[in-house]
């Protein structure tokens, strides 16, 4: 079972999802941090959560990071739940 979000963790991951869907591209730590009006340094926590409850990947030496099947499950279970 995957561990329980807190609500500012699914805030960032519709964020995230959205922002992808916008884009076609990860929104970087700085634009996150932008968006949710808190420095980069608290983007990096949670998005460290994230990892830490299996949704998200890191790529080598935390530059960026990518959507694991978690995620993309969770989102998918969120936009059906909406319609």
């Amino acid at each position: 079972m995957t561990p329980a979000l807190t609500d500012k963790q699914i805030s960032y991951m519709d964020f995230i999802h959205k922002f992808i869907a916008e884009n076609d591209n990860f929104p970087t730590f700085e634009v996150i941090a932008e968006h949710f009006g808190v420095a980069p340094n608290s983007v990096s926590g949670h998005l460290l959560a994230l990892k830490r409850k299996g949704y998200i990947e890191f790529c080598p030496n935390m530059v960026s990071y990518r959507r694991t099947s978690v995620f993309k499950s969770f989102m998918a279970i969120r936009e059906r739940a909406a319609a």
